[in-house]
């Protein structure tokens, strides 16, 4: 659960449900071909757990603002820049409008590339 305080009082959010609308909002932006896992115990959990949701995805607060971690993969002759500037804005529109906070920081990090 993620606990954001403001001025009205405090927004909790589930974990699951971040983590979902993340992935559907990523998978969608033009140049992404996947998720990709930040770590060799995450690269485990994923062939044990393949359902997992939280493949290439990490979320933490920082400062009472929610900051977003983003491991991708994406196509041959894709601008880089243009897709990571796409992921945050998609991103941050999403979590915005469904949540009604403004993540802190939304980084993105190209992992690799695909054919």
């Amino acid at each position: 659960m993620i606990v954001i305080e403001n001025h009205i009082g405090s927004i909790r959010v589930s974990k699951a449900y971040l983590y979902s609308l993340i992935e559907h909002t990523v998978i969608s932006c033009f140049g992404v071909a996947d998720l990709n896992e930040s770590s060799v115990l995450e690269t485990v959990k994923t062939m044990l757990f393949p359902a997992d949701i939280r493949r290439g995805i990490k979320l933490r607060t920082r400062n009472n603002a929610l900051v977003i971690d983003l491991h991708i993969v994406t196509g041959i002759g894709a601008n880089m820049t243009a897709i990571t500037d796409s992921i945050r804005n998609k991103v941050r529109y999403a979590v915005e409008q469904a949540t009604g906070f403004e993540p802190a920081a939304i980084n993105v990090y190209i992992d690799g590339v695909r054919a």
